[in-house]
Protein backbone atom coordinates (compact mmCIF):
# COMPACT_ATOMS: atom_id res chain seq x y z
CA UNK A 1 0.00 0.00 0.00
CA UNK A 2 2.84 2.42 0.81
CA UNK A 3 4.46 1.72 -2.57
CA UNK A 4 1.19 2.57 -4.31
CA UNK A 5 0.78 5.79 -2.30
CA UNK A 6 4.34 6.88 -3.08
CA UNK A 7 3.82 6.15 -6.79
CA UNK A 8 0.67 8.28 -6.77
CA UNK A 9 2.45 11.18 -5.09
CA UNK A 10 5.37 10.94 -7.51
CA UNK A 11 2.79 11.35 -10.28
CA UNK A 12 1.36 14.39 -8.48
CA UNK A 13 4.83 15.92 -8.27
CA UNK A 14 5.34 15.37 -12.00
CA UNK A 15 2.06 17.16 -12.73
CA UNK A 16 3.03 20.02 -10.37
CA UNK A 17 6.32 20.50 -12.18
CA UNK A 18 4.71 20.22 -15.63
CA UNK A 19 2.24 23.01 -14.87
CA UNK A 20 4.67 25.12 -12.82
CA UNK A 21 2.65 24.89 -9.62
CA UNK A 22 4.37 26.36 -6.57
CA UNK A 23 1.56 26.40 -3.98
CA UNK A 24 0.01 23.16 -2.77
CA UNK A 25 -1.31 21.54 0.38
CA UNK A 26 -1.28 17.77 0.87
CA UNK A 27 -3.26 16.54 3.89
CA UNK A 28 -3.68 13.16 5.51
CA UNK A 29 -6.82 12.44 7.53
CA UNK A 30 -7.94 9.66 9.86
CA UNK A 31 -6.42 6.73 7.97
CA UNK A 32 -2.95 8.29 8.10
CA UNK A 33 -3.43 9.58 11.66
CA UNK A 34 -4.03 6.08 12.95
CA UNK A 35 -1.62 4.14 10.73
CA UNK A 36 1.16 2.43 12.69
CA UNK A 37 3.61 2.97 9.81
CA UNK A 38 2.68 6.56 9.02
CA UNK A 39 6.21 7.83 9.74
CA UNK A 40 7.54 5.54 7.02
CA UNK A 41 4.95 6.88 4.60
CA UNK A 42 5.70 10.53 5.42
CA UNK A 43 9.45 9.96 5.09
CA UNK A 44 9.17 8.29 1.70
CA UNK A 45 6.73 10.87 0.34
CA UNK A 46 9.06 13.70 1.30
CA UNK A 47 12.26 12.14 -0.03
CA UNK A 48 10.93 10.28 -3.09
CA UNK A 49 8.11 12.55 -4.24
CA UNK A 50 9.28 15.86 -2.78
CA UNK A 51 5.88 16.42 -1.17
CA UNK A 52 5.38 17.12 2.51
CA UNK A 53 2.18 15.45 3.69
CA UNK A 54 0.48 17.27 6.56
CA UNK A 55 -1.35 14.94 8.94
CA UNK A 56 -4.28 16.99 10.23
CA UNK A 57 -6.15 16.28 13.43
CA UNK A 58 -9.87 15.69 13.69
CA UNK A 59 -10.62 19.28 14.59
CA UNK A 60 -8.90 20.60 11.45
CA UNK A 61 -10.62 17.97 9.33
CA UNK A 62 -13.99 19.04 10.73
CA UNK A 63 -13.17 22.70 10.04
CA UNK A 64 -12.28 21.98 6.42
CA UNK A 65 -15.46 19.99 5.86
CA UNK A 66 -17.50 22.79 7.42
CA UNK A 67 -15.85 25.36 5.15
CA UNK A 68 -16.60 23.40 1.98
CA UNK A 69 -20.21 22.68 2.97
CA UNK A 70 -21.03 26.27 3.96
CA UNK A 71 -19.46 27.53 0.73
CA UNK A 72 -21.34 24.94 -1.33
CA UNK A 73 -24.76 25.73 0.17
CA UNK A 74 -24.20 29.46 -0.37
CA UNK A 75 -24.68 32.50 1.85
CA UNK A 76 -28.39 33.04 1.19
CA UNK A 77 -29.93 29.83 2.52
CA UNK A 78 -30.34 28.82 6.16
CA UNK A 79 -27.24 26.91 7.25
CA UNK A 80 -27.73 23.34 8.49
CA UNK A 81 -27.74 22.56 12.18
CA UNK A 82 -25.12 19.86 11.76
CA UNK A 83 -22.52 18.66 9.27
CA UNK A 84 -21.69 14.95 9.29
CA UNK A 85 -18.59 13.78 7.43
CA UNK A 86 -18.32 10.00 7.50
CA UNK A 87 -15.06 8.49 6.28
CA UNK A 88 -13.32 5.19 6.60
CA UNK A 89 -11.56 6.02 9.87
CA UNK A 90 -13.73 8.58 11.65
CA UNK A 91 -16.92 10.61 11.79
CA UNK A 92 -16.42 14.38 11.91
CA UNK A 93 -19.40 16.14 13.48
CA UNK A 94 -19.84 19.91 13.19
CA UNK A 95 -22.62 21.41 15.30
CA UNK A 96 -23.89 24.97 15.02
CA UNK A 97 -24.43 26.93 18.22
CA UNK A 98 -25.99 30.19 17.10
CA UNK A 99 -23.44 31.96 14.90
CA UNK A 100 -20.55 29.68 15.85
CA UNK A 101 -19.60 26.11 15.01
CA UNK A 102 -17.86 23.44 17.05
CA UNK A 103 -16.26 20.36 15.58
CA UNK A 104 -15.89 16.88 17.06
CA UNK A 105 -14.08 13.80 15.74
CA UNK A 106 -15.40 10.35 16.67
CA UNK A 107 -13.76 6.96 15.87
CA UNK A 108 -16.83 5.77 13.98
CA UNK A 109 -15.39 5.30 10.50
CA UNK A 110 -16.94 2.68 8.26
CA UNK A 111 -13.75 0.70 7.65
CA UNK A 112 -12.82 0.94 11.32
CA UNK A 113 -16.20 -0.55 12.35
CA UNK A 114 -16.04 -3.19 9.64
CA UNK A 115 -12.65 -4.40 10.86
CA UNK A 116 -13.36 -3.96 14.58
CA UNK A 117 -16.65 -5.87 14.59
CA UNK A 118 -15.96 -8.18 11.64
CA UNK A 119 -18.98 -6.99 9.68
CA UNK A 120 -18.31 -8.72 6.37
CA UNK A 121 -21.31 -8.89 4.06
CA UNK A 122 -24.91 -8.87 5.28
CA UNK A 123 -25.33 -7.42 8.76
CA UNK A 124 -27.51 -9.40 11.17
CA UNK A 125 -29.94 -7.77 13.61
CA UNK A 126 -27.62 -8.30 16.58
CA UNK A 127 -24.69 -6.82 14.68
CA UNK A 128 -26.78 -3.83 13.57
CA UNK A 129 -27.78 -3.23 17.19
CA UNK A 130 -24.10 -3.33 18.19
CA UNK A 131 -23.25 -0.63 15.63
CA UNK A 132 -26.17 1.53 16.75
CA UNK A 133 -25.30 1.25 20.45
CA UNK A 134 -21.61 1.96 19.84
CA UNK A 135 -22.38 5.02 17.70
CA UNK A 136 -24.95 6.38 20.16
CA UNK A 137 -22.54 5.93 23.07
CA UNK A 138 -19.89 8.02 21.34
CA UNK A 139 -22.48 10.63 20.35
CA UNK A 140 -23.32 11.08 24.04
CA UNK A 141 -19.81 12.56 24.52
CA UNK A 142 -20.83 15.54 22.35
CA UNK A 143 -22.57 18.45 24.15
CA UNK A 144 -26.13 19.02 22.97
CA UNK A 145 -27.78 22.38 22.51
CA UNK A 146 -27.06 22.92 18.80
CA UNK A 147 -29.44 25.47 17.30
CA UNK A 148 -31.19 25.87 13.98
CA UNK A 149 -33.38 23.82 11.68
CA UNK A 150 -33.73 20.04 11.53
CA UNK A 151 -31.42 19.79 8.51
CA UNK A 152 -27.94 18.27 8.42
CA UNK A 153 -25.38 18.11 5.65
CA UNK A 154 -23.89 14.66 5.10
CA UNK A 155 -20.59 14.41 3.23
CA UNK A 156 -18.43 11.59 1.93
CA UNK A 157 -18.88 8.90 -0.70
CA UNK A 158 -21.32 6.91 1.43
CA UNK A 159 -23.59 9.92 1.96
CA UNK A 160 -23.66 10.55 -1.78
CA UNK A 161 -24.44 6.89 -2.49
CA UNK A 162 -27.29 6.82 0.04
CA UNK A 163 -28.71 10.07 -1.39
CA UNK A 164 -28.93 8.37 -4.79
CA UNK A 165 -30.59 5.30 -3.31
CA UNK A 166 -33.22 6.90 -1.03
CA UNK A 167 -33.01 10.57 -2.04
CA UNK A 168 -35.17 13.07 -3.87
CA UNK A 169 -33.38 12.75 -7.21
CA UNK A 170 -31.95 16.29 -7.22
CA UNK A 171 -28.88 15.99 -9.48
CA UNK A 172 -27.16 19.10 -8.07
CA UNK A 173 -27.64 18.83 -4.31
CA UNK A 174 -29.38 15.53 -3.51
CA UNK A 175 -31.05 15.07 -0.14
CA UNK A 176 -32.98 12.40 1.72
CA UNK A 177 -35.29 12.14 4.71
CA UNK A 178 -34.38 10.16 7.79
CA UNK A 179 -37.71 8.36 7.43
CA UNK A 180 -36.82 7.23 3.90
CA UNK A 181 -33.39 6.02 5.06
CA UNK A 182 -34.84 4.08 7.99
CA UNK A 183 -37.45 2.53 5.73
CA UNK A 184 -34.72 1.28 3.39
CA UNK A 185 -32.39 0.10 6.18
CA UNK A 186 -33.47 -3.58 6.13
CA UNK A 187 -32.81 -3.93 2.40
CA UNK A 188 -29.44 -2.12 2.62
CA UNK A 189 -28.14 -3.67 5.83
CA UNK A 190 -29.41 -7.19 5.20
CA UNK A 191 -28.07 -7.49 1.64
CA UNK A 192 -24.81 -9.19 0.77
CA UNK A 193 -21.99 -7.26 -0.84
CA UNK A 194 -22.83 -8.74 -4.26
CA UNK A 195 -26.53 -7.90 -3.84
CA UNK A 196 -25.69 -4.28 -2.93
CA UNK A 197 -23.47 -3.98 -5.98
CA UNK A 198 -26.21 -5.29 -8.27
CA UNK A 199 -29.18 -3.59 -6.62
CA UNK A 200 -27.67 -0.15 -6.00
CA UNK A 201 -25.09 0.04 -8.80
CA UNK A 202 -22.08 0.66 -6.55
CA UNK A 203 -18.54 -0.70 -6.66
CA UNK A 204 -17.35 -3.42 -4.29
CA UNK A 205 -15.44 -1.15 -1.90
CA UNK A 206 -18.55 1.01 -1.49
CA UNK A 207 -20.87 -1.99 -1.18
CA UNK A 208 -18.72 -3.44 1.61
CA UNK A 209 -19.32 -0.47 3.93
CA UNK A 210 -22.68 0.87 2.69
CA UNK A 211 -24.69 -1.00 5.34
CA UNK A 212 -22.50 0.33 8.17
CA UNK A 213 -22.73 3.86 6.77
CA UNK A 214 -26.52 3.67 6.62
CA UNK A 215 -26.67 2.57 10.27
CA UNK A 216 -24.30 5.33 11.41
CA UNK A 217 -26.15 8.11 9.57
CA UNK A 218 -29.54 6.90 10.81
CA UNK A 219 -28.33 6.63 14.40
CA UNK A 220 -26.58 10.01 14.44
CA UNK A 221 -29.53 11.79 12.81
CA UNK A 222 -31.97 10.39 15.34
CA UNK A 223 -29.65 11.23 18.24
CA UNK A 224 -29.46 14.85 17.04
CA UNK A 225 -33.12 15.17 16.11
CA UNK A 226 -32.34 15.61 12.42
CA UNK A 227 -35.20 14.88 10.01
CA UNK A 228 -33.49 15.56 6.67
CA UNK A 229 -29.98 15.22 5.29
CA UNK A 230 -28.56 17.00 2.26
CA UNK A 231 -25.50 15.69 0.39
CA UNK A 232 -23.65 18.68 -1.13
CA UNK A 233 -21.01 16.36 -2.64
CA UNK A 234 -18.06 18.27 -1.16
CA UNK A 235 -15.49 17.55 1.53
CA UNK A 236 -11.94 18.14 2.68
CA UNK A 237 -10.63 18.30 -0.89
CA UNK A 238 -12.90 21.18 -1.91
CA UNK A 239 -12.03 23.15 1.24
CA UNK A 240 -8.31 22.72 0.59
CA UNK A 241 -8.82 23.97 -2.97
CA UNK A 242 -10.83 26.95 -1.72
CA UNK A 243 -8.11 27.95 0.72
CA UNK A 244 -5.38 27.47 -1.88
CA UNK A 245 -7.31 29.79 -4.19
CA UNK A 246 -7.67 32.34 -1.39
CA UNK A 247 -3.94 32.11 -0.67
CA UNK A 248 -3.12 32.50 -4.35
CA UNK A 249 -5.29 35.61 -4.59
CA UNK A 250 -3.60 37.12 -1.54
CA UNK A 251 -0.15 36.34 -2.94
CA UNK A 252 -1.13 37.77 -6.32
CA UNK A 253 -2.46 40.96 -4.71
CA UNK A 254 0.77 41.33 -2.73
CA UNK A 255 2.84 40.72 -5.84
CA UNK A 256 0.82 43.20 -7.88
CA UNK A 257 1.10 45.81 -5.13
CA UNK A 258 4.86 45.29 -4.92
CA UNK A 259 5.14 45.43 -8.72
CA UNK A 260 3.16 48.66 -8.89
CA UNK A 261 5.34 50.31 -6.25
CA UNK A 262 8.52 49.12 -7.97
CA UNK A 263 7.29 50.40 -11.33
CA UNK A 264 6.49 53.84 -9.94
CA UNK A 265 9.89 53.94 -8.24
CA UNK A 266 11.55 53.04 -11.55
CA UNK A 267 9.58 55.80 -13.33
CA UNK A 268 10.66 58.35 -10.75
CA UNK A 269 14.28 57.21 -11.13
CA UNK A 270 14.03 57.72 -14.89
CA UNK A 271 12.62 61.24 -14.38
CA UNK A 272 15.50 62.04 -12.02
CA UNK A 273 18.07 60.74 -14.54
CA UNK A 274 16.83 63.20 -17.18
CA UNK A 275 16.52 66.00 -14.59
CA UNK A 276 12.71 66.30 -14.84
CA UNK A 277 10.87 67.92 -11.90
CA UNK A 278 7.95 65.62 -11.05
CA UNK A 279 6.16 67.94 -8.61
CA UNK A 280 3.32 68.57 -11.05
CA UNK A 281 3.42 64.95 -12.23
CA UNK A 282 3.03 63.62 -8.68
CA UNK A 283 -0.03 65.79 -8.08
CA UNK A 284 -1.57 64.74 -11.40
CA UNK A 285 -0.80 61.13 -10.46
CA UNK A 286 -2.71 61.48 -7.20
CA UNK A 287 -5.66 63.14 -8.95
CA UNK A 288 -5.63 60.48 -11.67
CA UNK A 289 -5.56 57.70 -9.08
CA UNK A 290 -8.55 59.24 -7.29
CA UNK A 291 -10.54 59.56 -10.52
CA UNK A 292 -9.64 56.02 -11.60
CA UNK A 293 -10.72 54.35 -8.37
CA UNK A 294 -13.85 56.41 -7.68
CA UNK A 295 -15.11 55.94 -11.25
CA UNK A 296 -14.08 52.30 -11.72
CA UNK A 297 -17.70 51.17 -12.17
CA UNK A 298 -18.23 53.86 -14.82
CA UNK A 299 -15.07 53.61 -16.95
CA UNK A 300 -14.83 49.80 -16.70
CA UNK A 301 -11.04 49.66 -17.16
CA UNK A 302 -9.46 46.70 -15.26
CA UNK A 303 -7.90 47.59 -11.92
CA UNK A 304 -4.52 46.31 -13.11
CA UNK A 305 -4.33 49.26 -15.52
CA UNK A 306 -4.38 51.75 -12.69
CA UNK A 307 -0.59 51.72 -12.45
CA UNK A 308 -0.37 52.45 -16.20
CA UNK A 309 -2.36 55.62 -15.63
CA UNK A 310 -0.24 56.60 -12.63
CA UNK A 311 3.07 56.16 -14.49
CA UNK A 312 1.69 58.12 -17.44
CA UNK A 313 0.59 60.92 -15.09
CA UNK A 314 4.02 60.97 -13.49
CA UNK A 315 5.85 61.20 -16.84
CA UNK A 316 3.38 62.96 -19.14
CA UNK A 317 5.48 66.17 -19.14
CA UNK A 318 8.93 64.56 -19.12
CA UNK A 319 9.47 65.79 -22.69
CA UNK A 320 9.80 69.34 -21.36
CA UNK A 321 13.47 68.62 -20.68
CA UNK A 322 13.89 68.57 -24.48
CA UNK A 323 11.54 71.41 -25.42
CA UNK A 324 8.43 72.81 -23.77
CA UNK A 325 6.86 73.42 -27.19
CA UNK A 326 5.45 70.11 -28.37
CA UNK A 327 6.65 68.39 -25.20
CA UNK A 328 3.91 65.73 -25.47
CA UNK A 329 5.64 64.38 -28.60
CA UNK A 330 9.01 64.34 -26.86
CA UNK A 331 7.41 62.63 -23.84
CA UNK A 332 6.05 59.89 -26.08
CA UNK A 333 9.45 59.31 -27.68
CA UNK A 334 11.36 59.31 -24.39
CA UNK A 335 8.95 56.84 -22.76
CA UNK A 336 9.19 54.47 -25.72
CA UNK A 337 12.98 54.33 -25.40
CA UNK A 338 13.43 54.78 -21.65
CA UNK A 339 15.04 52.24 -19.34
CA UNK A 340 12.18 51.65 -16.88
CA UNK A 341 12.57 48.22 -15.22
CA UNK A 342 9.33 46.24 -14.88
CA UNK A 343 7.59 47.94 -17.81
CA UNK A 344 6.34 45.40 -20.35
CA UNK A 345 5.81 46.24 -24.02
CA UNK A 346 2.02 46.61 -23.81
CA UNK A 347 2.16 48.94 -20.80
CA UNK A 348 4.96 50.94 -22.41
CA UNK A 349 2.86 51.48 -25.55
CA UNK A 350 -0.17 52.51 -23.48
CA UNK A 351 1.84 54.96 -21.35
CA UNK A 352 3.50 56.50 -24.41
CA UNK A 353 0.08 57.03 -26.02
CA UNK A 354 -1.29 58.56 -22.84
CA UNK A 355 1.60 61.03 -22.71
CA UNK A 356 1.11 61.90 -26.39
CA UNK A 357 -2.66 62.37 -26.14
CA UNK A 358 -2.82 64.45 -22.96
CA UNK A 359 -2.80 67.65 -25.07
CA UNK A 360 -4.73 68.93 -28.11
CA UNK A 361 -8.46 68.36 -28.71
CA UNK A 362 -10.44 65.15 -28.26
CA UNK A 363 -10.68 64.19 -31.98
CA UNK A 364 -6.90 64.40 -32.40
CA UNK A 365 -6.28 62.40 -29.19
CA UNK A 366 -8.75 59.74 -30.32
CA UNK A 367 -7.15 59.49 -33.75
CA UNK A 368 -3.67 59.02 -32.28
CA UNK A 369 -4.92 56.21 -30.05
CA UNK A 370 -7.00 54.51 -32.75
CA UNK A 371 -4.01 54.48 -35.12
CA UNK A 372 -1.89 52.55 -32.60
CA UNK A 373 -1.05 48.84 -33.06
CA UNK A 374 -2.85 47.91 -29.85
CA UNK A 375 -5.87 45.61 -29.93
CA UNK A 376 -9.37 47.07 -30.12
CA UNK A 377 -10.02 46.39 -26.43
CA UNK A 378 -6.73 48.00 -25.33
CA UNK A 379 -7.36 51.05 -27.53
CA UNK A 380 -10.71 51.51 -25.79
CA UNK A 381 -8.96 51.30 -22.42
CA UNK A 382 -6.36 53.88 -23.47
CA UNK A 383 -9.06 56.30 -24.65
CA UNK A 384 -10.74 56.17 -21.23
CA UNK A 385 -7.47 56.39 -19.36
CA UNK A 386 -6.51 59.35 -21.52
CA UNK A 387 -9.82 61.00 -20.65
CA UNK A 388 -9.01 60.63 -16.95
CA UNK A 389 -5.44 61.89 -17.38
CA UNK A 390 -6.58 64.91 -19.40
CA UNK A 391 -9.01 65.92 -16.62
CA UNK A 392 -6.41 65.38 -13.88
CA UNK A 393 -3.87 67.46 -15.82
CA UNK A 394 -6.39 70.27 -16.32
CA UNK A 395 -7.19 70.29 -12.59
CA UNK A 396 -3.55 71.24 -11.99
CA UNK A 397 -3.02 73.33 -15.10
CA UNK A 398 -1.30 76.10 -13.11
CA UNK A 399 1.08 73.61 -11.45
CA UNK A 400 0.11 74.96 -8.01
CA UNK A 401 -1.44 71.77 -6.53
CA UNK A 402 -4.51 73.91 -5.91
CA UNK A 403 -7.04 71.04 -5.90
CA UNK A 404 -6.77 69.19 -2.59
CA UNK A 405 -9.66 66.74 -2.92
CA UNK A 406 -11.94 65.31 -5.60
CA UNK A 407 -15.26 63.61 -4.83
CA UNK A 408 -16.87 61.87 -7.82
CA UNK A 409 -20.61 61.22 -8.05
CA UNK A 410 -22.84 60.09 -10.87
CA UNK A 411 -26.01 62.17 -10.99
CA UNK A 412 -28.30 60.74 -13.67
CA UNK A 413 -26.59 61.28 -17.01
CA UNK A 414 -23.79 63.42 -15.60
CA UNK A 415 -20.61 62.96 -13.59
CA UNK A 416 -20.16 65.61 -10.92
CA UNK A 417 -16.68 66.33 -9.58
CA UNK A 418 -16.88 68.14 -6.24
CA UNK A 419 -13.53 69.89 -5.82
CA UNK A 420 -11.97 71.16 -2.63
CA UNK A 421 -9.46 73.87 -3.56
CA UNK A 422 -6.95 75.49 -1.31
CA UNK A 423 -7.81 79.11 -2.20
CA UNK A 424 -11.55 78.80 -2.75
CA UNK A 425 -13.64 79.29 -5.92
CA UNK A 426 -12.54 81.68 -8.65
CA UNK A 427 -13.98 83.09 -11.87
CA UNK A 428 -11.69 80.87 -13.95
CA UNK A 429 -12.83 77.56 -12.50
CA UNK A 430 -14.67 76.64 -15.70
CA UNK A 431 -11.22 76.14 -17.24
CA UNK A 432 -10.66 73.17 -14.94
CA UNK A 433 -12.88 71.08 -17.25
CA UNK A 434 -11.52 72.32 -20.57
CA UNK A 435 -10.06 68.88 -21.34
CA UNK A 436 -13.04 66.78 -20.18
CA UNK A 437 -14.29 66.31 -23.75
CA UNK A 438 -12.67 62.94 -24.45
CA UNK A 439 -13.94 61.23 -21.29
CA UNK A 440 -17.40 62.73 -21.70
CA UNK A 441 -17.64 61.37 -25.24
CA UNK A 442 -16.27 57.96 -24.27
CA UNK A 443 -18.71 57.53 -21.39
CA UNK A 444 -21.65 59.34 -22.96
CA UNK A 445 -22.03 61.45 -19.84
CA UNK A 446 -21.84 65.18 -19.16
CA UNK A 447 -19.11 66.22 -16.74
CA UNK A 448 -19.69 69.02 -14.24
CA UNK A 449 -17.82 70.46 -11.26
CA UNK A 450 -18.53 72.24 -8.03
CA UNK A 451 -15.77 74.15 -6.22
CA UNK A 452 -15.51 74.94 -2.51
CA UNK A 453 -12.98 75.89 0.12
CA UNK A 454 -11.66 73.29 2.57
CA UNK A 455 -13.87 72.65 5.60
CA UNK A 456 -12.10 73.16 8.91
CA UNK A 457 -12.01 70.06 11.16
CA UNK A 458 -14.64 69.87 13.91
CA UNK A 459 -13.83 71.65 17.18
CA UNK A 460 -15.37 70.98 20.54
CA UNK A 461 -17.42 73.89 21.84
CA UNK A 462 -18.42 74.65 25.42
CA UNK A 463 -20.66 71.99 26.90
CA UNK A 464 -19.16 69.26 24.77
CA UNK A 465 -20.99 70.09 21.53
CA UNK A 466 -19.08 69.46 18.30
CA UNK A 467 -19.28 72.17 15.65
CA UNK A 468 -17.69 72.57 12.21
CA UNK A 469 -16.37 75.88 10.98
CA UNK A 470 -16.36 76.76 7.26
CA UNK A 471 -14.19 79.49 5.84
CA UNK A 472 -16.33 82.31 4.40
CA UNK A 473 -17.01 82.09 0.65
CA UNK A 474 -15.77 84.82 -1.62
Amino acid sequence: MIDQAVAAFVHFRERFDHHGLAIYRAVGTSAVRNASNRDVLLHRLYHEAGIELEVIDGEEEARLVRKSVVHSLGPTGSPPRAILDLGGGSLEVNLRYGATWRGYSLPVGTVRLLETFGLDGAIAEAEAGMVRRYTATLMHTIPRGATGNDLAAATGGNAEALAKIVGDGNPVTPSFDLAALEKALPSIVGASVEDRMEQFGVKRDRAEVLGIAALVFATVARQLGIARLVAPCVGVREAVLLELAETAREEQAKAEGAHDKALLTAARAFANRVDHDTTHGEHVRQLSRTLFHQLRDVHGVPDARGVVLEVAALLHDVGEVVNVRGHHKHSEYMIRWARIPGLDDTSREMIALLARSHRKDAPRARQLINDSPLSKDLRAQVRRLSGLLRIADALDSEHRSRVEQVVCTRMGEALVLDLVVRDGPSRDDAQLLRKSDLLAEELGLAIKITVARPVAPPVEAAGGAVVALRAPEE
